[in-house]
């Protein structure tokens, strides 16, 4: 594996380079490191030096620098809610809650992420509603007026590709994800011989431009449209699957609009000033850091799904209250690294 690795990263730096002619050999060894660790598929991003940053964009993201990193593996599609519950021992969606009791006030605050993701997170819905239309199940009932019912015959049924489909939760990104709940779930992932974790900022940047060193967004320079990205969606109310679109170099979809990706890193507009040129993590600061986010959303518009646009939010793990980070356009991919 390591030396296979080792021939990836110095593919990839001759492509990156020009020479054209080792491309395909290169798919064919990224193709050969694709691992499937965790039920989840992992996509080599080779190691090497890139430039990080952007001229044309906003202030935070100059000046633009070398890094270096070593290569990683990430996650070719943002963590599904199916999957953040099956990785976690959490009963399955879309009840999204663990097994263990919970007090009232940590499962109030789980609850009200978990009314986001039933709107946002269903593979064949096509456009969020009341989050109680959402629940699929005919045995849930609801009293009012002295009158029982069940929450299809209150609230009506939620736009679907295909009404009579199960109900299923893993096609789609898991959304009102914090930041320390999806670090939470990475670090019960890892293992003696492998850490899982958020990608640090530079990670992500370097996964999301893959060989085109110099492009704003992850297939070039061309303007984002509905073939390519998943963006400017506050009209539709829905959120793409994560496989919708074509995915970049490396095998990654979804790394431009979908959903806001958490990174490592707290987030710092004057970092790259003094970032240091190897396997940069800035580290977060104070009470209530600001945590770094990147790739837009579906949201948002294309000014925000470039590879190189930063973000800061704070965010607060539910077990510490409701607040920070619970969005229907905020999710996470992992990366995994062998020690």
């Amino acid at each position: 594996m390591i030396e296979l690795q080792r021939v990836a990263d110095a593919l990839d730096a001759a492509v990156r380079d020009g020479d054209a002619s080792k491309r395909a050999e290169l798919d064919s060894v990224l193709t050969r490191l694709v691992r499937h660790d965790h039920e989840l598929e992992w996509r080599y991003v080779p190691g090497g030096t890139f430039r990080m940053g952007s001229e044309r964009g906003e202030p935070d993201e100059r000046p633009v620098h070398s890094v270096r990193l070593e290569g990683f593996w990430m996650t070719a599609v943002p963590v599904s809610w199916e999957a953040a519950c099956r990785l976690q021992g959490w009963q399955a969606p879309p009840v999204g809650m663990p097994e263990a009791e919970l007090p009232q006030r940590e499962l109030f605050a789980l609850h009200m992420e978990t009314r986001i993701r039933l709107t946002y997170c269903e593979d064949q819905t096509t456009r969020a509603t009341d989050w109680h239309a959402h629940d699929p199940s005919l045995a849930r009932r609801w009293t009012t007026g002295g009158e029982s019912h069940t929450s299809q015959e209150l609230f009506g049924l939620p736009a679907r590709l295909d009404p009579n489909a199960p109900y299923t939760y893993a096609d789609k990104p898991m959304v009102a994800v914090s930041w320390q709940a999806a670090r939470e779930l990475a670090g019960h992932l890892s293992s003696l011989d492998r850490a899982i974790d958020l990608p640090s900022e530079a990670q992500w940047e370097r996964a999301a431009r893959g060989l085109l060193t110099s492009a704003r967004y992850p297939w070039g320079d061309e303007d984002p449209d509905p073939n390519r990205c998943d963006f400017d969606g506050l009209a539709r109310l829905h959120v793409a699957p994560s496989r919708s679109f074509p995915p970049n170099d490396y095998g990654l979809f979804g790394m431009s609009g979908g959903v806001w990706e958490w990174c490592l890193d707290g987030y710092d507009a004057t970092f790259y000033r003094a970032s240091p040129d190897v396997d940069p993590v800035c580290a977060p600061e104070g009470d209530d850091p600001q945590h770094v986010l990147r790739g837009g959303s579906w949201t948002d518009d294309a000014r925000a799904c470039t590879v190189s646009f930063r973000m800061g939010l704070e965010s607060r793990h539910w077990r510490e209250g409701a607040g920070g980070g619970r969005m229907p356009n905020v999710g996470f991919r992992l990366v995994l690294t062998d020690l």
